[in-house]
């Protein structure tokens, strides 16, 4: 989940949306056309926007020298064993000691001493699809989560979505999505069933461009839809919005503290 700026949802967005661009009857613009604008803007910002994540559901092997990134993966920041004792820090493992390859961690040797303990990879994804998908009968049978009434592939649901679950204390990230109604997550949450959940529910990114950047998709929606004079004004002011919100990004443009990128 986006986790370092303020947390926007959907919902949250598109009713400022109604009321800079003067709509809050959604009469010019529907209401699904103004949150496809605003997911068009996350997805628009991939390569400049990043959120930075941690994983930890692996366990330490001194005698297995490669591990699975996680899901989504776009570069890992750094590599982390377990404190031995509470009163020490984490391990850092430098990047000399490992590599990535065939999307797997591969250490160049072994740790005796951390033999069992955490292994925390931190790394940075691109930014999720900002859905408003959310239910309240997911089921939770080991690693694999499904809702009868979802339609995860119609809302384009993608490896590496984050996957909030009501009552459970940590998150979960979409592995694969298997159909319409199920997913496999990086882990397993608690068993269970009748689950309220959410799916890439958050953004982080720059209210001011997400805001700009979906102006201009709108007014580009409006040229295709209304022929004549129109046109040229709405594709004047989409231009003006697009440069704006360039601007924005670029100006708050994130990136990612790396220690080793690939």
């Amino acid at each position: 989940m986006a986790h370092r700026g303020t947390r926007y949802t959907l919902p949250q967005l598109n009713s400022q949306l109604d009321i800079l661009m003067d709509d809050t009857s959604d009469a010019r613009w529907t209401s699904a056309q103004k949150d496809l604008a605003l997911q068009v803007a996350v997805r628009a910002a991939k390569g400049i926007w990043w959120e930075e994540r941690e994983d930890d559901t692996n366990t330490y092997d001194m005698e297995d020298f490669r591990y699975d990134l996680p899901p989504a993966c776009e570069g890992v920041q750094a590599v982390f064993f377990a404190a031995l004792s509470s009163d020490q820090p984490r391990y850092f493992v430098v990047p000399s000691m490992w590599h990535i390859e065939n999307y797997e961690l591969v250490f160049e040797q072994a740790f005796p001493k951390y033999d069992g303990q955490t292994l925390y990879i931190a790394y940075f994804v691109y930014p999720n699809n900002l859905l408003h998908l959310t239910a309240a009968d997911g089921v939770a049978s080991g690693a694999t989560f499904t809702s009868a009434t979802s339609t995860f592939v119609t809302y384009l649901v993608m490896p590496g979505d984050e996957v909030f679950i009501t009552g459970d204390s940590g998150l979960y990230y979409v592995k694969t999505v298997d159909s319409e109604t199920q997913l496999t997550l990086h882990t397993s949450p608690t068993a269970g069933s009748s689950k309220t959940f959410y799916v890439a529910r958050y953004t982080d990114m720059p209210f001011t461009y997400l805001t700009y950047r979906a102006m201009a998709e709108l007014y580009e929606m409006a040229s295709r839809n209304k022929p004549g004079v129109e046109v040229e004004e709405n594709m004047r002011w989409a231009t003006y919005y697009r440069q704006l919100a360039t601007r924005e990004l670029e100006l708050k443009r994130r990136t990612p503290s790396v220690y080793r990128r690939y």
